[in-house]
């Protein structure tokens, strides 16, 4: 029985595990840089960061909605936190930049739900309008610098600390949410509710679930990780930046969907989603090792999330059709 769903598990990320095999592969041949122990630890960073973005981004994608606005939540957050800990310390800072990426989440939830605002043009809206204060606050340029230090380091000597001579920060915090949210969606009720309401909207209003209580539990927590993230990136640069979100929302996206999330909702768990970070970030570090220019970075992604994208088409076809 436990052979049959290691096939199964690996029959539907068949495209994600050979990728990963493949890249390694070639990286190992093409660039001995990739293996160094101090590249494959900053690749471990890298997993966590944005990691924590994308575990927000799957509840989105399990309820059937898409947040475009992550990007500029983490922009916003981070922002802020570089204000309010130079003004007030960096643990209360901390707690209400938690609070602000609840509140933005639960905005976003609240729009889709209430306003019947689609989700598209609803969190494009919400983006549009995080970006304009991230500019203001920002002055419009430059970097907002953070002063305070978490247990006598600095932030960026925190964010590189080795946790047991290998583990740093970012991936602890990433880890212990990824575990978190799997035991959620897959043990309490309201987890296993949020695939109804992604897969089939109408039969969980006919069953009593409450649709849009969930939908909106899912773009909050959204809005937690990003502030996380935001946490991280401050973290790692040792400031804010006015363009620090951008970007964001499609390494996320990409990471989710090669992951193999489904974007129309009901299906998707933390596994699959720690597999697509793994995947886009392995493929991000392996080109810039190569040497391969941003352009170049930019069209092979794009065609990696294409490839998997057909590959999942063909897939479900003949699922549907056996």
């Amino acid at each position: 029985m436990k052979n049959n769903k290691a096939l199964n598990f690996l029959k539907e990320h068949n495209a994600v595990v050979i990728m990963i095999l493949v890249f390694v592969a070639a990286v190992i041949i093409a660039s001995p840089k990739f293996t160094k122990l101090t590249n494959l630890f900053n690749l471990a960073m890298s997993i966590g960061t944005y990691g924590i973005l994308a575990i927000g981004l799957t509840f989105v994608f399990i309820v059937g909605g898409i947040d475009l606005s992550i990007g500029y939540q983490v922009a916003f957050c981070g922002t802020m936190l570089v204000i309010l800990t130079n003004a007030i310390g960096l643990a209360p800072a901390l707690i209400i930049v938690l609070s602000i990426g609840l509140s933005i989440g639960y905005l976003n939830g609240t729009i889709v739900t209430r306003l019947k605002i689609p989700p598209l043009i609803g969190t494009l809206a919400v983006m549009t309008a995080l970006n304009g204060l991230v500019l203001l606050l920002n002055n419009n340029s430059g970097n907002l610098s953070i002063k305070d230090t978490i247990f006598g380091m600095s932030l960026p000597e925190f964010y590189r600390l080795h946790i047991f001579g290998f583990l740093s920060p970012s991936i602890v915090i990433a880890l212990v949410l990824f575990v978190g949210f799997a035991l959620f969606l897959k043990y309490t009720r309201p987890g296993a509710d949020m695939y109804v309401t992604g897969g089939n909207r109408e039969a969980g209003a006919f069953s009593g679930i409450n649709n849009g209580r969930l939908t909106r539990i899912a773009y909050s927590i959204c809005g937690l990780c990003s502030a996380v993230c935001s946490f991280l990136l401050v973290s790692s640069l040792g400031a804010s930046t006015y363009n620090m979100g951008d970007g964001l929302d499609i390494t996320a996206i990409c990471a989710v969907v090669i992951g193999g999330v489904k974007m129309q909702g009901g299906k998707g768990n933390m596994a699959m989603c720690f597999m697509g970070v793994v995947t886009i970030q392995v493929i991000n570090n392996a080109m810039i090792k190569i040497g391969l220019h941003s352009s170049m970075q930019s069209l092979i992604t794009g065609i990696v999330v294409i490839l998997v994208l057909v590959l999942d088409k063909l897939t479900s076809k003949k699922a549907v059709n056996a």
